[in-house]
């Protein structure tokens, strides 16, 4: 008679198991969304600087184009001549007066100097008496939209252009002539900007005439938007604009599309460039206009028609999140067949001891059994990873198929085989040494390993497991390698992100206010060095590093006539002057960064005395590294000069910032800095390049 009631401690055994599937899933469910969570900030926070950084670049490259042809406007003897020509009857107009003779060196001169004439072809331009079109043109016209002069290669304006020098002239203010392609099939974008003449007319001005730019967009703006950083493969920077129910593509493509050849539908709810359109400045997921499911933002360049999209393939993007991902719920797979088949066999064998009438029913559950294993052959043998078991004289009892293609053999020539005879002697003493400690403490142990594997070296994450196979103690060590190779590729690339996006936040910041160029790397070499000279550990020293170079980030968002001014601030620019810390808390709050970053940049305004902001906090609540950065950050800022001040002498400013020891900065802090710039700094470096060189000691210039 078969006994198929079960004991209590295996219906126990069962629950427990329930249990620790149930949790081991949600678990692992709750860190994986946590882990894109975390990817998708960290994406948003990236792809926000880069359409930043290029978004500022466009709007610079605009503002130049403008001020070039305003200075030109804005020149007497332009306005001189052309009030002279305008004025003078036709029939004495000459064909060629001495001011259209002048006014045209003086617009080829310009032009020539700010780019608004074509290159040269190699051998030089044909003389021949043939029409051609430039797409780089500078051209005057007059109040009745006639041509008086310009650079060589300009036509006669299409009635679109008319209709624009117009409006200027009824208005009296600049205008853009939007992207369009001319009679040479090139992307051509124009400024236009009014010209007055020198003697005012009693009244309201009217202009006397318009100058006209245009530049070929494909040479000199779509370059600002096209540098690769060599870290990701598939991000792109697009400038689109609406036009009626379509999208326009207004720059070069990835896919090498020609500029404003792609134009989509722009009521399409699930396209990139649709929703950044109608949504400037949000992140998003959809899809692009190959296809692709991408990763964007836009931004909404001031005072024109374009937006900037900045996108990135979501598979690029995700990548390491989703390997990750799959490793954990393969291993949790693998864990819960092993962890099932052991129970089972344990559970059948001691049946079979105790109740001998129930072989019948043992045969049974081990063919089971058998079927299980079978199965669990088949998940090993698909694996990725290489999972075998190794006794205590160092010989293979089980390897999956894995393993086998890694050393180039048949699973079946592995079996009792030595480690040393697969893996040669370096690899498998590394390994024999970690099974010898597991048996002997019988604990799990894991930790990432350098090996050769048939003769290619990579990182491995191993874990080892101690099994009791035959004998009831631990007699065997299960061993599992997982392949992190690429994983440490995509971190290092990810590192190499990071440092190039705060590379190319400090040269956003020397590029907006240019009395802080270089004011970013110089205070961190000097931080740095008072970090050293203090003897602070080698991670508060990274994270100072990471600070002071990111500290004046917040100067971004501070009104560059502000950062500027000459005279002596108000109170509510001082105010506003005073919000840089809460500006550089926003733009780093989201960032994971590895220790206090945001709080050394935050209190690098604070004094001892509670005297500063934003907190006002006082002593000890100051941490360390922020107070090195307050003196360091301060120094620096003495001896570069400003738009309201000379810079002060390395000594006078060493005075100042000795004056204020005890009260704004720490003392201690203050000596080091005085020990490093008596011993450390190489003064003619500073006084060549306005660059500060931290050398060893002796070695400075005294």
């Amino acid at each position: 008679m078969k006994k198929n009631a079960r004991s209590p401690s295996f219906w126990a055994a069962s629950g427990a198991l329930v249990v620790f599937v149930a949790i081991a899933v949600w678990a692992i469910v709750g860190l994986t969304r946590y882990e894109q969570g975390r990817d998708l900030d960290n994406w948003q926070i990236t792809l926000g600087v880069m359409a930043d950084n290029r978004a500022n670049a466009v709007s610079g490259w605009v503002e130049d184009q403008y001020r070039v042809l305003q200075e030109l406007a804005d020149n007497g003897s332009l306005q001189l001549y052309a009030q002279q020509i305008v004025q003078r009857p036709v029939e004495n107009k000459p064909s060629e007066a001495a001011e259209i003779s002048y006014l045209r060196n003086l617009i080829r001169a310009t032009a020539e100097r700010h780019g608004f004439v074509d290159k040269e072809p190699a051998g030089g331009r044909i003389t021949a008496n043939v029409a051609f079109q430039s797409d780089n043109s500078l051209t005057l016209f007059d109040s009745e939209l006639r041509i008086i002069t310009g650079t060589p290669g300009i036509t006669e304006s299409g009635t679109a252009l008319q209709e624009a020098l117009r409006a200027v002239l009824d208005s009296g203010k600049r205008a853009l002539f939007d992207l369009h392609l001319n009679a040479n099939g090139r992307p051509v974008v124009g400024f236009l900007v009014p010209v007055y003449g020198l003697q005012k007319q009693s009244g309201l001005p009217r202009p006397i005439g318009v100058l006209y730019g245009a530049r070929d967009a494909g040479y000199s703006l779509f370059p600002l938007i096209t540098v690769r950083n060599g870290v990701t493969k598939s991000d792109e920077t697009l400038l689109v604009e609406a036009s009626g129910d379509l999208i326009v593509y207004l720059s070069t493509l990835a896919d090498n599309t020609l500029p404003m050849k792609k134009r989509l539908s722009a009521n399409a709810k699930d396209l990139v460039a649709a929703y950044a359109v109608n949504h400037p400045g949000l992140f998003g997921r959809l899809r692009d206009y190959a296809g692709d499911e991408t990763l964007f933002t836009s931004r909404q360049l001031a005072g024109l028609p374009w937006v900037l999209v900045q996108k990135i393939q979501v598979a690029e993007a995700l990548e390491e999140s989703r390997a990750h991902q799959n490793f954990l719920v393969v291993a949790l797979l693998l864990s819960l067949l092993l962890v099932t088949a052991l129970m089972v066999a344990a559970w059948w064998y001691g049946s079979s001891m105790r109740e001998r009438a129930a072989l019948a029913d043992l045969r049974a559950k081990s063919r089971e059994l058998e079927a299980q294993t079978n199965l669990l052959n088949a998940i090993n043998d698909h694996m990725a990873d290489c999972v075998f078991l190794v006794d205590q004289q160092a010989c293979f009892v089980f390897a999956n198929q894995a393993l086998a293609g890694q050393v180039g053999m048949r699973v079946v020539d592995i079996r009792g085989k030595s480690v040393a005879s697969v893996f040669g002697a370096q690899t498998a003493k590394l390994l024999q040494e970690a099974c010898l400690a597991v048996l002997r403490n019988g604990r799990v142990l894991a930790e990432e390993m350098t090996l050769v594997l048939h003769d290619r070296a990579g990182s491995y994450f191993a874990a080892f497991v101690p099994v009791a196979y035959e004998d009831e103690g631990p007699d065997t060590v299960l061993v599992s390698l997982h392949d992190v190779t690429q994983l440490q590729e995509a971190q290092r690339r990810k590192e190499l992100l990071m440092q190039q996006i705060v590379g190319a936040l400090m040269r956003a910041i020397d590029l907006y206010d240019p009395y802080s160029a270089n004011h970013s790397a110089n205070t961190a070499a000097v931080a740095l060095a008072i970090g050293r000279a203090m003897q602070l550990g080698r991670t508060s020293l990274a994270t100072l590093e990471v600070a002071a170079n990111l500290c004046n980030l917040g100067k971004l968002y501070i009104p560059r006539d502000i950062l500027t001014k000459t005279a002596r601030l108000t109170d509510d620019e001082q105010a506003i002057i005073r919000q840089e810390a809460t500006y550089v808390r926003e733009i780093l709050s989201r960032i994971d960064f590895e220790g206090p970053v945001l709080e050394i940049v935050a209190q690098k305004h604070e004094y001892l005395d509670g005297s500063g902001y934003p907190l006002g906090l006082k002593g000890e609540a100051i941490i360390l590294p922020a107070r090195v950065l307050a003196v360091a950050n301060a120094f620096v800022a003495m001896i570069s000069p400003r738009a309201y001040r000379e810079r002060l002498g390395a000594k006078e400013a060493m005075d100042q910032l000795l004056g204020g020891a005890d009260l704004k900065y720490d003392r201690q802090v203050v000596a080091a800095l005085f020990h490093v710039a008596e011993n450390n700094i190489d003064w003619r470096a500073w006084d060549d390049r306005k660059q500060i060189v931290v050398l060893p000691a002796g070695e400075a210039e005294k």
